[in-house]
């Protein structure tokens, strides 16, 4: 398929489509365990539409020993960009109990009750995308907006990712905001995941 073709709203259910699946790294693990660990993403589409605009999307990423207990938790809302460059937007949501969710990419039935007020927006944490002839490429958006306080210091968020029908790559790194030095993240480049399992069939588009 070659996506740069399609329409952007075509694009976005396309991009979310990719998204919806269960993702592992377990060839990349397996072949540098000192630098990768096995890593579980599932994403999982909203049952329910939270607005009149875009698709949704629940994420986890946890270690695969304990897949129901992730370290990271996120809602995705795919919307169409005003940025000609970047014609997909990814605004970022934390869940405000996340833990009450815990497994529910796995078990969607425990999103049947979410609604915009269990979320809260991420100030300066929204993705950017970028459509090529066969893949998706997203970046946080630019400005160092998107804190993040770990091991005692203020980092910025500087992330990126690629999507394909198949494969999910990632790299997540905090920079020191001063001099823009990995304070935390991968020395190793970008994880790779392959897709094990798809929900394309769960995604609901509506007007983007």
């Amino acid at each position: 398929m070659t996506i740069g073709n399609l329409s952007t709203s075509e694009q976005i259910f396309t991009l979310a489509t990719w998204l919806a699946g269960d993702f592992s790294n377990w060839d990349q693990a397996i072949a540098n365990p000192p630098f990768f660990a096995h890593i579980r993403v599932c994403i999982r589409p909203l049952p329910q539409s939270l607005t009149a605009r875009g698709v949704w999307l629940y994420l986890e990423q946890a270690y695969d020993y304990s897949l129901n207990t992730p370290y990271r938790s996120a809602m995705l809302q795919l919307i169409e960009s005003s940025n000609a460059e970047f014609p997909i937007a990814i605004a970022n949501y934390k869940l405000k109990d996340a833990n009450a969710y815990f497994g529910a990419a796995r078990e969607p039935q425990k999103l049947n009750s979410l609604t915009l007020e269990h979320l809260e927006p991420l100030p300066g944490c929204d993705m950017q995308v970028q459509v090529t002839e066969h893949s998706f490429k997203g970046q946080v958006e630019p400005g160092k907006k998107c804190c993040v306080f770990r091991n005692g210091k203020n980092t910025y968020l500087a992330s990126e990712f690629e999507v394909t029908e198949q494969t999910y790559s990632s790299l997540d790194r905090g920079n020191d905001p001063e001099t823009d030095d990995r304070i935390w993240g991968s020395v190793a480049g970008a994880f790779e995941f392959s897709k094990k399992a798809s929900f394309a069939a769960e995604v609901k588009q509506i007007g983007v």
